[in-house]
């Protein structure tokens, strides 16, 4: 893993985390999006209810991420993972 960039705060990381996927997934439809976590819940959430009030998917999930995940990535983490275009 390497990092794309710092973000200051929690708030503005997670608004960030939107904005790239954003970029990444472009004209492409239609969106399903998935936010992951571990122990997070609350900002996945946050992160699932701005994205869907953005990119406007066909489909959501709310996930805890796999223990094997949670394990590297540590308690508070909080992902997006996206399938655009199918």
């Amino acid at each position: 893993m390497e990092p794309i960039e710092r973000v200051r705060t929690r708030t503005k990381s997670l608004d960030r985390l939107i904005e790239l996927i954003e970029d990444r997934i472009g004209d492409r439809t239609p969106v399903r999006i998935a936010a992951l976590h571990a122990n997070a819940e609350e900002d996945a959430k946050y992160v699932l209810n701005k994205a869907e009030q953005k990119i406007k998917p066909v489909e959501t999930f709310l996930a805890d991420v796999s223990p094997v995940v949670g394990t590297h990535a540590g308690p508070g983490t909080v992902g997006l993972a996206y399938m655009a275009g199918m």
